[in-house]
């Protein structure tokens, strides 16, 4: 019946160890590189978000001390704690027309819904946000 019919997702990308999934719900694609999990939209997917995400696990790596600290700086007195902050995912929407990405991090029961988006360009860190 039509007004009930499922749409169908696109069909899975696959190029090397990596394998791009449509998350219908979320509307974005999601993949991992380097143990990191990579987002981005639009349909069909654009392979080249293959190649962004090699090159940022590189950039995300150099940074991962400084984006630490800046998310701890971030959080200030917020109750929770911050040893148990880990990278949730990498947005990749930005990086064809800024070699933007935005890093997105979270923690445990202690963070509640908070999360801090660490915003890096051309590989250095524009903007850490926080909320929830």
């Amino acid at each position: 019946m039509w007004p009930f019919r499922k749409k169908v997702p696109p069909p899975d990308v696959s190029r090397g160890d990596m394998t791009a999934r449509y998350d219908q719900q979320l509307e974005y694609w999601a993949f991992e590189c380097g143990g990191i999990e990579f987002h981005v939209k639009g349909i069909p997917f654009n392979e080249a978000a293959f190649d962004w995400a090699r090159q940022s696990v590189e950039v995300i790596r150099s940074l991962d001390g400084d984006m630490r600290s800046r998310v701890d700086e971030c959080l200030g007195d917020w109750p929770c704690d911050k040893s148990k902050k880990e990278i949730l995912g990498v947005e990749l929407d930005e990086y064809p027309e800024s070699k933007t990405i935005i890093v997105a991090f979270t923690g445990d029961d202690s963070w509640g819904d908070m999360g801090v988006d660490v915003t890096i360009t051309d590989g250095k860190i524009v903007a850490v946000d926080g909320g929830d």
